[in-house]
């Protein structure tokens, strides 16, 4: 079966960049975010006594804020306890080969995107294709991560760190949908 060209950029949340640029600064601020998620430096973490983890009880949130977005994702979800940890290990391992943190081989700031996430993303894309996800759940997904730090870190999760995790999730939108479209014509699914 020969497929056409699709453009995948019909696919593409309407609130992402569509050629994403991310300056070292901006790399800077996505790791400093995330530092204060996993040192639990945030008032809704500290305020709660059921979640030891303060990454786990970010991941919780986000799925909470996710279904409030669109609640018929829900269905696609079994375990939010166990999704939650899955989703906190994929955002720490992705963000471990993001400029902005330190190499231990080269013993200095990462300066560059590590090419090994390029085929990760792309895996991925192609996984929840099997999972039923559709190119459309990008839009909400991205909208769950964005205001899960805005409600976690309140007035530091400012418009500049904002601006840079909406670049970033361009970027993993520019990877990850691709190999999403094209998986799912594969599969002849709906996209």
């Amino acid at each position: 079966m020969s497929m056409s060209p699709i453009d995948t950029e019909q696919y593409y949340p309407s609130y992402v960049n569509t050629n994403p640029s991310l300056s070292t600064e901006q790399f800077r601020s996505i790791q400093a975010s995330w530092k204060m998620i996993q040192a639990g430096d945030y008032d809704l973490f500290k305020e709660q006594t059921l979640v030891s983890d303060p990454i786990g009880f970010w991941g919780l949130q986000f799925y909470d804020i996710l279904f409030e977005i669109e609640p018929a994702l829900k269905p696609l979800f079994k375990n939010k306890f166990q999704q939650g940890k899955m989703l906190t290990e994929m955002v720490d391992a992705a963000l471990s080969l993001l400029p902005g943190t330190f190499d231990a081989m080269l013993g200095e700031e990462r300066l560059e995107i590590d090419p090994q996430l390029i085929p990760i993303l792309q895996d991925l894309a192609e996984r929840h294709v099997h999972y039923q996800t559709k190119a459309k759940h990008y839009s909400p997904v991205g909208l769950a991560i964005i205001t899960t730090f805005e409600r976690m870190l309140g007035n530091r999760f400012n418009e500049q760190a904002k601006a840079a995790w909406v670049e970033l999730w361009s970027l993993i939108c520019s990877v990850m949908i691709p190999a999403h479209v094209k998986q799912a014509q594969q599969m002849e699914v709906e996209i």
